[in-house]
C-alpha cells in the first residue's frame, strides 16, 4: 500500500505528544536526539511530528488533510476528549477544535494542535451513510432555490455575512411564522442559528425553543427528524 504522512512541526514535542495522547492517540516512537522525533497513532492514523524551536504555532501555516471513515465518531471523540482535559471546547486560540462542517465535497472539521499544524478531518460525502443533501434540500417550491444557495453560501463557500444577507433579504423576519412543511422549517431554523451563532456567538432562543418543539412533537423515530434533532445538539455544543 502507498502512503503519504507528512511530518509537521512544533516548539515543543512534550507538549504536542501531551496534547494527541489526551484525544486518544498512543506514542509508537520517538527520539529525543539528534534531531527530535515522534509518531503518533490512534487505529489507522498516524501522524509524525519533529521539533523546531523556530516554529511559532500562532504563526504556523502547516496544514493537512486526514481522511477518515467515520468523522463523526473521530470529532465526538476529540470533542470529548479535550472537553474533559481542558473544561471546553476551545473554539480560538491554539489549540481549538471547530464546529462539524457539511460541504459539498465532504463533511468535516478542522483541529489545530499545539504546534499550530491544521488538520482538516474528513469523510467524502459518497462514503456517508446519509446525504449531506438532506439538509440543503427543501420541499417547498417556492424556497427552496433560495434556500439551496443560502446554504451553500454558509457552507461550501463558508461567507457567513453573504449568508446572514441572503436570509434577511429572501426569507421572512420571523422564521417561526413561516407557513412551510415543519421538516423544511426545521431545516431553516438549524441553519439561521446557525448563522447567528457564528456573528453573534447566541442564537435568537425564539428559533431555538421553536426548533425543539417541532423536534418533540415529532421525536426522533423517523430517520428525518433523527438527522434534526442530531444537528441540534451539535448546534448546542457551540
Amino acid at each position: 500500500m502507498n502512503k503519504i504522512i507528512p511530518i509537521l512541526p512544533c516548539p515543543s514535542l512534550k507538549d504536542q505528544i501531551s496534547f494527541y495522547e489526551k484525544l486518544g492517540f498512543t506514542l509508537a516512537y520517538i527520539s529525543p536526539r539528534p534531531h527530535s522525533y515522534a509518531v503518533l497513532r490512534l487505529g489507522s492514523l498516524e501522524l509524525h511530528f519533529y521539533g523546531s524551536k523556530k516554529t511559532v504555532p500562532s504563526e504556523n501555516p502547516q496544514m493537512c488533510y486526514v481522511q477518515v471513515d467515520e468523522v463523526d465518531l473521530v470529532y465526538e471523540q476529540f470533542t470529548s476528549s479535550i472537553k474533559m482535559a481542558l473544561g471546553k471546547i476551545p473554539r480560538t486560540g491554539v489549540p481549538r477544535i471547530s464546529k462539524m462542517k457539511h460541504l459539498k465535497e465532504d463533511r468535516r472539521f478542522m483541529m489545530t494542535d499545539m504546534g499550530g499544524n491544521t488538520l482538516f478531518i474528513g469523510t467524502p460525502n459518497e462514503d456517508l451513510h446519509e446525504s449531506p443533501a438532506f439538509f440543503r434540500n427543501l420541499a417547498s417550491e417556492e424556497h427552496a432555490h433560495s434556500f439551496g444557495i443560502l446554504y451553500d453560501l454558509m457552507y461550501s463557500k463558508e461567507d457567513v455575512s453573504s449568508a446572514s444577507a441572503m436570509l434577511q433579504k429572501f426569507f421572512p423576519s420571523d422564521l417561526t411564522s413561516m407557513e412551510v412543511e415543519e421538516l423544511d422549517l426545521a431545516k431553516l431554523l438549524l441553519v439561521a442559528m446557525d448563522i447567528q451563532l457564528h456573528q453573534h456567538q447566541a442564537a435568537d432562543p425564539r428559533l431555538g425553543d421553536k426548533l425543539d418543539e417541532l423536534i418533540a412533537a415529532h421525536g426522533t423515530d423517523s430517520a428525518d427528524w433523527n438527522r434534526i434533532s442530531r444537528q441540534r445538539s451539535i448546534l448546542d455544543e457551540k
